[in-house]
């Protein structure tokens, strides 16, 4: 796959103070931050978005440690090759998609030449903007990284940081992230690390970290186990889950959900019948800052507490793994009457 190599990337981040890359004697935290890159989102709601360069076309970017392989969707003026076929999964199930080469990824500052990515054949969705959400960022390039994700600057950092014995743990970067929580893989035979165990209501469930999830997602015999039976679900409302393939499930109301030494009370996540995977996304990963360290298997959450007046805007209608109320859905693809002609 290769690797970007960072830039010094002096933009700070104002809640964790990070002064990259200057030179001071002692060895704190900052000076053990070597190279990084530092980039702003795109959207202040929803699965953050950041500004990339595919092959010189100026396009948005999620990133997620959930994807496997960083992918790119079709779109016009990029001529992308379909090289092998490829079977993929998703929350959604099992899909086929082709292997495909981008000649060049440019983020921030760093570059990285000829690279191999999964191509998706949809027509990828435009942000507000009007720049095309064309990559989601994966594995492969996030995990040889530190990532940090700062709610309260609204910039996500991806870096390299020193192993030496004299520099602190990665986790004093936040202020009070609370004890670091172990990441494990899904599997044995996966070397990716991003699946945490949480307390839903207090039961252990495994859920798979998705930054470019818009919603959270349960499968439902996990909710079967904790005693949620269809004929409660049925008194929820009906929601679509969108990520290749299409699921039905409900948006069922949960009492508490225990991430680590952090809890949140009174949330509501989607319980979906056919769901690969629990996933956590944004929904809950918002009211956090996060770090991760892929490598080792560790994740930090910090509470993020909204600055006095802060108005919480409508996220992207779309990301990689989204869904929305089913009358919502309805409504946005129903085509509206033609209006009566008016006197003439």
């Amino acid at each position: 796959m290769g690797k970007l190599t960072l830039w010094c990337n002096l933009p700070a981040f104002v809640a964790a103070a990070l002064v990259l890359c200057t030179p001071v004697h002692a060895r704190s935290i900052h000076d053990c931050v070597t190279m990084s890159e530092v980039l702003p989102f795109l959207n202040p709601a929803g699965a953050p978005v950041i500004h990339a360069q595919i092959n010189g076309h100026d396009v948005g970017s999620f990133f997620s440690t959930f994807t496997t392989r960083t992918s790119v969707w079709d779109a016009k003026g990029f001529d992308f090759y379909r090289f092998d076929p490829v079977r993929t999964m998703s929350v959604t199930g099992t899909g086929g998609n082709y292997s495909t080469t981008i000649e060049s990824l440019q983020i921030g500052h760093s570059v990285l030449k000829d690279m191999t990515a999964l191509l998706v054949n949809e027509r990828p969705p435009k942000t507000p903007d009007g720049l095309l959400l064309m990559m989601d960022l994966g594995w492969d390039i996030l995990g040889q990284y530190h990532l940090l994700i700062d709610r309260y600057s609204q910039k996500i950092g991806i870096f390299t940081y020193d192993t030496a014995a004299d520099c602190p743990d990665i986790g004093t970067l936040l202020k009070n992230p609370g004890p670091a929580i172990p990441l494990t893989s899904i599997d044995d035979e996966s070397p990716q690390l991003n699946q945490m165990t949480a307390l839903l209501d207090g039961h252990k469930v495994d859920m798979q970290i998705n930054t470019s999830a818009n919603r959270s997602i349960i499968q439902q015999w996990v909710a079967r186990k904790m005693g949620i039976s269809r004929r409660m679900l049925a008194q929820d409302d009906e929601i679509r889950v969108g990520a290749g393939d299409v699921l039905l499930g409900h948006r069922h109301h949960f009492s508490t959900l225990q991430l680590g030494s952090h809890t949140l009370h009174d949330i509501t996540l989607d319980v979906v019948p056919d769901a690969e995977f629990n996933i956590l996304g944004m929904d809950v990963l918002k009211h956090f800052n996060v770090l991760i360290n892929p490598m080792a298997g560790k994740l930090w959450l910090e509470d993020y507490v909204p600055p006095p007046g802060h108005m919480e805007e409508k996220a992207l209608p779309w990301s990689p793994t989204h869904d929305r109320l089913s009358i919502t859905h309805a409504s946005e693809e129903k085509q509206a009457p033609p209006l009566p002609a008016g006197p003439q």
